[in-house]
């Protein structure tokens, strides 16, 4: 008998993308959410699953799942966060687990392209919108594989344990381990505790997939001393032939291929499959170009993460300037990694600083940083308003200049203003 799943919070990523993959399944999916535009709406739109206000009455279902920016409705329905039913969703799967702070997306949308170029019907779970040549960022599949991007924030608010502690993997790719939610892991050690936890859950005959350059990382190896297959990686690899450019793209590649082989590919059509990914939502995309600037937006907002970034369009683009249009995510990251975030934005020829995104957790709580004074420590640097930003950024690029929006938030929704000056 068919079963119906009701998603609170259901236009955030991860939300949809397991909604994807339990309609396939054979549930009625629908789902509540603000009326805010989000990246996913048009995904939930064409698979005509249901969205409506939070206020409105949960309809009869099944089971509820619900995302940890909302609270636990009081209701006789089962309900789940969406860590457990995705942990439930897989239980009979044998799970790819990418993990990292930076490069789970891609590293994840490189797989399920790798596997469906391959002709492979692998199941997967992934933090974005689109996967280009694939669709939604999330598939049931038939494959006994099943390829999860696997967060290491917290499950709940009463749950502080990493979304991927109710996973299984036998695989396990980390793409680097950096310290991250401050709010969550207070210290690097707590960052270490989290991941060696992971790394510990691979069964012997698994195999761990790992960037041997990343020194936190290698003082994992160094402490657990795993009893898995390890497979390290890194830029001194045969450089494989990609669609999308810059260093990081090719180390995600690489690891990607070799997930592909550890799960029973063969080496050659492992790397030449990889050669179909044509890039996901918010990663290096490109919105085109407008009166000669060349728009580009990137999900990153980690430090790390914009100093790669940067320095790959750089790379790609020698001969123009990088015009960075940053809105960092959440006051908490943004005050304990303010110098590394003024670090790696400086690397940027323009930068602008947009208003910090306020998580749930912070409303109405005071915050010691604003977009003027965090802009303060970066030179040129100017603080926006969402009113002025899109012309302000437009008076001071020129033609031949990249504008990048980079930020977890809303900061993508620029490009629509700057078609405007066509």
């Amino acid at each position: 008998m068919p079963k119906s799943v009701f998603f609170i919070g259901i236009k955030g990523v991860g939300m949809t993308s397991l909604a994807l993959a339990m309609q396939e399944s054979g549930w009625t999916v629908s789902g509540s959410d603000t009326e805010e535009v989000f990246i996913t709406d048009e995904v939930l739109n064409n698979r005509q699953i249901k969205v409506s206000q939070l206020t409105d009455p949960i309809p009869p279902c099944d089971l509820i799942i619900h995302s940890a920016a909302y609270p636990v409705p009081s209701t006789n329905i089962p309900t789940k966060t969406l860590a457990q039913a995705l942990a439930d969703f897989v239980s009979t799967r044998r799970v790819i687990a990418v993990a990292g702070v930076g490069g789970k997306t891609t590293t994840s949308a490189m797989l399920a392209t790798l596997f469906h170029t391959a002709g492979r019907d692998i199941g997967y779970y992934v933090g974005t919108s689109t996967i280009a040549g694939l669709g939604g960022p999330g598939h049931a599949g038939t494959d006994p594989y099943f390829v999860i991007e696997a967060d290491e924030y917290a499950i709940s608010k009463t749950d502080p344990r990493p979304k991927f502690a109710l996973l299984n993997p036998e695989i396990v790719i980390t793409t680097n381990i950096i310290h991250d939610h401050p709010d969550i892991y207070p210290s690097v050690s707590d960052t270490l505790q989290a991941f060696s936890d992971l790394i510990t859950r691979i069964p012997a005959t698994g195999t761990w997939i790992y960037n041997d350059t990343d020194p936190l990382t290698k003082q994992i190896l160094s402490n657990l001393n795993p009893v898995c297959h390890l497979v390290p990686y890194n830029l001194n690899l045969s450089p494989l032939s990609l669609s999308v450019f810059g260093d990081q793209n090719q180390l995600d590649a690489q690891a990607a291929v070799l997930a592909g082989i550890a799960a029973g590919l063969s080496t050659e059509i492992a790397k030449q499959s990889i050669q179909a990914y044509r890039g996901a939502g918010r990663r290096q995309e490109s919105h085109g170009e407008v009166s000669g600037r060349l728009l580009f937006d990137d999900y990153g907002h980690h430090p790390k993460e914009i100093g790669i970034t940067v320095a790959s369009f750089k790379q790609k683009f020698p001969n123009s300037r990088v015009l960075l249009v940053f809105e960092s995510h959440t006051y908490t990251r943004t005050e304990s990694l303010l110098t590394e975030f003024a670090e790696a934005i400086s690397t940027a020829d323009l930068a602008f600083i947009m208003p910090i995104f306020e998580s749930a957790r912070e409303k109405g709580q005071p915050h010691q940083v604003t977009p003027e004074s965090f802009a303060k420590l970066i030179p040129g640097a100017t603080a926006l308003t969402w009113n002025n930003a899109a012309e302000t950024v437009w008076q001071a690029s020129r033609e031949g200049d990249i504008i990048l929006t980079m930020g977890a938030g809303f900061v993508y929704k620029l490009h629509d203003e700057f078609k405007k000056y066509l």
